[in-house]
C-alpha cells in the first residue's frame, strides 16, 4: 500500500512524539536531562531503524535548513523572549551584546585559524565553519537552571547571549559565504561592509519586531478574555514576524522574534488577567516542548544517518580533525568568556560573578542554528561533508559532555537551591496541607450528615497522615543539622517568595500599576539571586523606584529643550505618582510579609522562630522608611498624590466589579447578555 508524502510525514511525527512521551517518563525517573536524553534516544532509534523494517519509516525524517529555521526556531525563540525579564536583560545588556557580537567574531577567528592549519579546510572555509559553530544554544542548560533554582541573572546572561549571537552568526556566515563565492578575499572594504550589514540586520530586526509586536497588542487587547484566540494571535506573531523580517525586509528574523516576544511578554505580564496569563504561558511552554522534542530527536536521527561514529572509526584524519575542533571551540570559548567579561565588569553596574563565568563557559552548547547553517550549504560546496560532519559531532559532544556535567558544576559552586531547603519546605508544606484538610472536614459532615461512619473514617485517616507528617518533620529536625547560613537562606527565600506573591496579588487587584510591578519583580529576583549566592541582607535593600534614573534623565533633557512643555508636566506628574505608589506598596507589603512569615516559622519549630527575627526587623525598618518617603511625597505634592489615589481607587473598583460579575454568572444569577449591559 503506497502513501503520499504528507501522510508519511504525519506518521513519522506521531511516532516521534510518542517516543518523546515515553522518553520523558523514563528520563524523569532516571533524573537525566530531557533534551540531551532525546538525542541519545534519536541515535538509538536511527541505529535500530536501519535493521528493523518496521522502523524504516522513521528514517525518512531528518533535519534541514528550512525545517530548523522556519518551523522550529520561531517557537523556541519566541517562548524564550516571552518569558525573559526585560529589566534583567537591560541590566545585563552590556555583557550579553559583547559576548554575542565581538565574542562571536573572536571565537570565529580562533576556530578558523586553528582548523585552517590542522585540517583540510581552507582559511575561508574554516572561518565559515567557525562562524556557524560559535553560535550557542543553551536550551538544555536553561531547563536545568530552572530545575536547580539557579540565579536568574545567570540564566538571563546565558539565554540572552544565545538569542543575540544567532543573528551575528547568521550575518557573518552569509558574508563569509559570499566572499568565498566571489573569491575577492577579506579586504577592508569587505569587513566594513560586513559590519554595516550586521548593524542593518540587527537594528532592522529590532524595529520590525518592535513595530509588529507593539501593533499586535491592540489585537490582543480585543481578545484577551478569549484564551484560544489569544494563543492564535501570538502564534501568528511568532511565525509572521520571522517571515516578514527574513523574506520581505531582509533583516534578522531571529532578532525580530526576540523584539516581538519581549513586547508580547510585557503585555502578558502587565495587562492580562491571571487566567489568560497562565494559559498563554502554558501554551508557549507546550509549543517549546514540542519543538524541542522533535528537534533533539531529529538531531540524533540525523547523526545516525550520517554514520558519524563509523566515519570517526574508519578515518584517522577525520578523528584528528574532530579532536582539534573540540580543542579549538573550548579554547575560543575560554578566551571569550574569561577575556571579555572581566573587561565588561570594569564599567558595568551589574557585575558578572566568577562562578557565573565558569558556568557560562561550560554551558556553551551547540544546537539548532549551527546545524541549520551547516545544512544550508549546497551539495557541491567544497568540503561540505566535512563541515556538516564536524558540526554534528560538535553538537553531539557539547550536548553529551558539558550538557550532562554542568549540573554538577552548578552544585559545586553552590549556585543551586540547597537541597536541604527543599526538604524542609516539603516537610513543612505537608504538615500545613494535612492540617488545612482536617479543618475543612466539617463541610463534608454538613453535606452528608447521615454517613457519620464514612466521615469519621475520613477524619481518622487524615489525622493519621497528619501525625505521620509531624513525625517526619520532627525526625528531619533531629537528623539534619541546619547551620545558620542554611536557616537564614530558607527564611529569606521564603520571605521573598511571600513578598513576590503579594506584589502579584496587589497588581491583579488593581492596587499597583504595570511599571511599579516590573520594578518590584526585578527587585525580588535580584534579592533572591543574592541570597542564593550566600549574601544575606543585613539592612533594607536600596533600589531606585520605578526606573527613576531613566525618567529623570529624559525629564532633564526635555526641560532644557522645552521648559514649558505640557508633555514635561505630565511626565513629571507621572514620575511623582509612580514613586508615591512604589513606596506605598512597599510599606504595605513590608507589613504583611512578617505576618505570613511568622505562620511559616511556627511549623518549623523554635529554631525558625528565633531565626526569622533579623529578617522581620529588616522588613519593619523597610516599612518605616517607605512610609516616611510616602508621607514626604504626599505632603510635597498633595494634588498629584490625590490624583494617584483616585487612579488606584478606580482600578480596584474595576477589579472587584469584574470579580463580582463573574461570581454572579458562575452562580447562574445573571447571564452573558446581562453582563454586556452592565459593562456598557
Amino acid at each position: 500500500m503506497t502513501h503520499n508524502l504528507l501522510l508519511t510525514t504525519e506518521i513519522d511525527i506521531l511516532i516521534l512524539l510518542l517516543v518523546a512521551c515515553f522518553a520523558a517518563i523514563a528520563l524523569k525517573r532516571l533524573q537525566f536531562p530531557y533534551t540531551i536524553g532525546l538525542v541519545v534516544v534519536g541515535l538509538i532509534l536511527g541505529g535500530v531503524g536501519q535493521h528493523v523494517p518496521a522502523l524504516e519509516i522513521v528514517q525518512a525524517l531528518s533535519l534541514s535548513h528550512d525545517l530548523i529555521l522556519f518551523v522550529f526556531v520561531p517557537p523556541l525563540i519566541f517562548e524564550s523572549a516571552l518569558n525573559l525579564d526585560s529589566r534583567l536583560l537591560l541590566r545585563n545588556l552590556g555583557p550579553t551584546l559583547i559576548l554575542a557580537a565581538p565574542g562571536l567574531l573572536i571565537s570565529t577567528a580562533i576556530v578558523g585559524s586553528l582548523l585552517s592549519w590542522g585540517t583540510s579546510l581552507t582559511l575561508p572555509q574554516a572561518l565559515l565553519f567557525g562562524s556557524l559553530i560559535s553560535a550557542t544554544d543553551p536550551v538544555a542548560v536553561i531547563a536545568l537552571f530552572k530545575e536547580l533554582g539557579a540565579p536568574k541573572q545567570l540564566a538571563v546572561l546565558v539565554e540572552g547571549e544565545s538569542l543575540f549571537n544567532d543573528v551575528t552568526a547568521i550575518v557573518f556566515f552569509n558574508i563569509i559565504l559570499a566572499t568565498i563565492a566571489t573569491e575577492v578575499g577579506f579586504e577592508r572594504a569587505m569587513i566594513a561592509a560586513g559590519i554595516v550589514q550586521f548593524l542593518i540586520s540587527f537594528i532592522g530586526g529590532v524595529f520590525v519586531g518592535a513595530i509588529l509586536g507593539y501593533s499586535s497588542r491592540y489585537l490582543m487587547a480585543l481578545v484577551k478574555e478569549n484564551v484560544l484566540v489569544l494563543a492564535t494571535v501570538t502564534t501568528v506573531l511568532a511565525y509572521g514576524v520571522f517571515l516578514l523580517a527574513e523574506e520581505v525586509f531582509e533583516v534578522s528574523g531571529v532578532i525580530a522574534i526576540v523584539s516581538a516576544g519581549l513586547m508580547a511578554g510585557w503585555y502578558k505580564s502587565n495587562r492580562l488577567k491571571p487566567e489568560p496569563r497562565a494559559f498563554l504561558g502554558e501554551f508557549w511552554e507546550y509549543a517549546a516542548f514540542l519543538a524541542n522534542s522533535l528537534i533533539f530527536l531529529l538531531v540524533g536521527l540525523t547523526i545516525s544517518q550520517f554514520q558519524l561514529f563509523g566515519q570517526l572509526r574508519q578515518t584517522e584524519s577525520l578523528l584528528t580533525a574532530f579532536g582539534l575542533t573540540i580543542g579549538a571551540i573550548v579554547l575560543a570559548r575560554a578566551v571569550v568568556i574569561f577575556g571579555l567579561i572581566p573587561l565588561v565588569n570594569l564599567t558595568s553596574e551589574s557585575k558578572i560573578d566568577r562562578r557565573y563565568q565558569f558556568v557560562s563557559f561550560w554551558g556553551g552548547l551547540r544546537g539548532a542554528v549551527c546545524l541549520a547553517l551547516a545544512l544550508s550549504l549546497d551539495s557541491d560546496f567544497p568540503n561540505r561533508d566535512l563541515i556538516v560532519t564536524l558540526t554534528l559531532g560538535i553538537a553531539l559532544f557539547t550536548l553529551l559532555i558539558p550538557g550532562t556535567t554542568i549540573g554538577g558544576l552548578i552544585r559545586t559552586f553552590k549556585l543551586d537551591r540547597p537541597p536541604i531547603i527543599d526538604q524542609w519546605c516539603q516537610a513543612i508544606a505537608k504538615v500545613a496541607v494535612k492540617r488545612a484538610v482536617l479543618k475543612q472536614t466539617h463541610l463534608v459532615e454538613s453535606f452528608q450528615p447521615r454517613f457519620n461512619e464514612v466521615i469519621n473514617e475520613f477524619q481518622q485517616c487524615y489525622q493519621n497522615e497528619l501525625h505521620e507528617a509531624e513525625r517526619s518533620l520532627a525526625h528531619l529536625r533531629e537528623q539534619i543539622d541546619l547551620n545558620e547560613e542554611n536557616i537564614q537562606q530558607l527564611v529569606w527565600l521564603t520571605a521573598l517568595a511571600i513578598e513576590q506573591k503579594n506584589y502579584r496579588t496587589l497588581y491583579d487587584q488593581g492596587f499597583m500599576s504595570e511599571p511599579v510591578l516590573g520594578q518590584f519583580n526585578a527587585r525580588s529576583i535580584l534579592l533572591q539571586d543574592a541570597v542564593l549566592s550566600g549574601s544575606i541582607p543585613s539592612q533594607p535593600a536600596t533600589f531606585k523606584p520605578v526606573d527613576t534614573f531613566w525618567g529623570h534623565s529624559i525629564q532633564n533633557i526635555v526641560e532644557r529643550l522645552a521648559p514649558k512643555s505640557s508633555w514635561l508636566m505630565r511626565m513629571r506628574s507621572q514620575l511623582i505618582m509612580s514613586q508615591y505608589e512604589y513606596w506605598g506598596i512597599l510599606a504595605q507589603t513590608s507589613q504583611q510579609v512578617p505576618l505570613q512569615l511568622q505562620k511559616f516559622a511556627e511549623e518549623g519549630g523554635p529554631t525558625f522562630l528565633l531565626a526569622i527575627q533579623p529578617c522581620i526587623n529588616i522588613f519593619e525598618q523597610e516599612r518605616i522608611d517607605a512610609t516616611l518617603k510616602c508621607d514626604q511625597i504626599s505632603e510635597q505634592f498633595r494634588e498629584t498624590t490625590i490624583s494617584c489615589q483616585i487612579k488606584i481607587s478606580n482600578r480596584v473598583a474595576h477589579f472587584f466589579q469584574d470579580k463580582t460579575i463573574k461570581q454572579l454568572v458562575a452562580k447562574g444569577i445573571i447571564n452573558e447578555e446581562t453582563v454586556e449591559r452592565i459593562q456598557s
